[in-house]
């Protein structure tokens, strides 16, 4: 929502009624399928602050939002520079920030055991994929827009949930399979097409 939100005041888009509807019910159902799988978590005694929680998570949206729609103004509005140019200056500013926030943390590990202990396969398997998704973000950013990134990434919550089914036993709920619903149908509202305005001849 707030993704949609930034669009329409940062990059002047046009959403219809039914677009609205269905990131309605997107938000509905991404939360369905994200409290069905905290449900049964155990805070193990640990004092929780539902407002701050509440407080927390809608800054996280309102930033997510506003950096994804930003970067997508960057990238569409900055023909003179490759969208790879673009993705080399945002990584360099995250290896320096991500390096600091090492040494902050980890500078005795790091300094003892050099920066690669315990990298094994796997790991370097995990690297590789997040940077061909940031890669692929991108593009999607490029040459569609945040908002369709949003339905991927709701899709892809589900689709990895289905497959938790199989490999570790996740059990599906009713809560679960309404969201799903709403999420699907929010996926084809969205993308059915804006009605042709008629001109009439005069």
């Amino acid at each position: 929502m707030t993704t949609a939100i930034f669009s329409v005041f940062l990059l002047r888009k046009e959403l219809i009624k039914t677009q609205w509807i269905a990131l309605v019910l997107l938000f509905g159902g991404v939360s369905l399928v994200q409290l069905s799988q905290g449900s049964s978590k155990s805070t193990n005694g640990v004092e929780q602050n539902p407002v701050l929680g509440l407080v927390a998570v809608l800054l996280s949206c309102c930033s997510s939002g506003f950096a994804g729609v930003y970067f997508e103004k960057l990238l569409k509005g900055s023909s003179d520079i490759s969208i790879w140019m673009r993705n080399i200056h945002l990584a360099g500013y995250g290896v320096i920030f991500g390096l600091v926030g090492v040494f902050m943390n980890d500078q005795t590990a790091v300094t003892e055991k050099g920066f690669f202990f315990g990298y094994d396969g796997w790991v370097w398997w995990v690297v590789m994929m997040q940077a061909f998704g940031g890669l692929l973000v991108a593009v999607v950013v490029k040459y569609a827009d945040n908002i369709l990134k949003g339905f991927a990434t709701s899709l892809a919550i589900i689709v990895s949930c289905v497959v938790s089914v199989f490999l570790w036993g996740f059990v599906i709920t009713l809560q679960f399979s309404l969201g799903t619903v709403l999420v699907l149908g929010a996926v084809y509202l969205y993308s059915l097409p804006k009605p042709q305005t008629k001109i009439l001849p005069s």
